[in-house]
């Protein structure tokens, strides 16, 4: 058993990966070329928006977007305190302050009511995260007027009342790490959008601040998907629909598998693509050992929180008990869309097994 699918499916897709990827080698332009602007305009459009702005990593995605809404040095920024580190490095790497804002028991994602009221004239911006793919709570956030730059690295193609992840935000960051839902073979990264300003500024930045080449008008960046990724990305992304809906199928028979039993699970905000899979217990770490010993992989995501990660020290005043609790009870099981059902029996046999012992 796999935790994730990567070499699973390269191997359903190597025809047409390999017949992408010998395409471009061909064709001599791997950069800005065909391939990149195509897949922005398929990925947009997949997340219901206006522009796509194709960038070197999920990280650049946050750093650009942030820019591109005019975050500046000493402005301040609410994130939740449980997500990657990218999520509050990319407001550190501006020189602007990570404000840590506590989750929610229940979804997990930031806490819609502790962010507003922890909203100064300084805040900037907020940065809620659709944490495992489950879709935050941006009409309550929205009520703040502040602009939402939605981290959507682990929400390609999940769904809420308000529409699609991606597209409810002014901008909105996705990462196409090889372990994503919509992953490819190294770093990648999108900005999308339906502000044109916020576009053409984000494509200023990605590109040294050029319009025109040797001739910037901005200081800029160089952080460019290239025409490999770009033609990979364009293949898995007509997969992606049904990638999810396994995905799906097999979240619904974990929570079916695990409903009597005292664990917690992260409550549906709306159609998560299910990136992960998350458990809570107070016996994490014996669970994960008895899982070590029938040979099941899992993972922690995450075993700290951002507001008690050292490099975040200096921007810590602020007390976050769900997120330390949650970060001490978190496991992620095995989920992907190449998971046979005899793998997915053996999971649950794996967990109800441990607490009938």
């Amino acid at each position: 058993m796999e935790f994730n699918d990567v070499r699973l499916q390269y191997e359903s897709l190597r025809e047409q990966i390999d017949g992408a990827i010998s395409q471009v080698l061909a064709g001599g332009r791997y950069i800005l070329g065909q391939s990149v602007q195509a897949f922005e305009d398929e990925f947009s459009r997949y997340c219901r928006a206006a522009n796509g702005i194709a960038v070197g990593s999920g990280t650049d995605a946050l750093t650009i977007g942030l820019r591109a809404l005019g975050v500046q040095a000493g402005d301040e920024v609410l994130v939740p305190a449980v997500s990657a580190a990218a999520t509050a490095m990319a407001v550190v790497t501006l020189g602007a302050r990570p404000i840590f804002i506590d989750i929610s028991p229940d979804d997990f994602n930031i806490d819609a009511a502790l962010a507003l009221d922890r909203k100064s004239s300084r805040t900037k911006a907020i940065v809620p995260v659709h944490l495992y793919g489950m879709p935050a709570r941006l009409k309550d956030l929205g009520r703040g007027g502040v602009p939402l730059l939605e981290d959507a690295a682990q929400a390609h193609g999940s769904d809420a009342s308000w529409g699609r992840c991606g597209s409810f935000g002014i901008v909105s960051a996705f990462s196409f790490y090889p372990t994503k839902n919509l992953g490819t073979y190294g770093d990648g990264g999108m900005v999308v959008t339906s502000d044109a300003e916020i576009a053409e500024r984000s494509r200023l930045l990605r590109n040294y601040g050029q319009r025109d080449n040797y001739s910037s008008e901005v200081f800029g960046q160089n952080s460019r998907l290239d025409e490999l990724h770009a033609a990979i990305l364009r293949v898995k992304l007509k997969k992606l629909d049904e990638w999810n809906r396994r995905r799906r199928q097999i979240a619904a028979l974990y929570r079916q598998g695990f409903e009597d039993l005292p664990l917690g699970m992260q409550a549906e905000t709306g159609t998560s693509n299910y990136h992960l899979f998350v458990v809570t217990t107070p016996e994490r770490d014996r669970l994960r050992a008895h899982f070590a010993s029938l040979d099941i992989p899992t993972l922690v995501h995450y075993p700290t929180p951002l507001h008690r990660q050292r490099a975040f020290a200096e921007f810590n005043p602020a007390r976050c008990p769900h997120a330390d609790l949650l970060c001490s009870r978190v496991l992620s099981l095995p989920i992907h869309a190449y998971l046979s059902n005899g793998e997915v029996e053996r999971v649950i046999d794996g967990v109800r097994s441990f607490f009938k012992r």
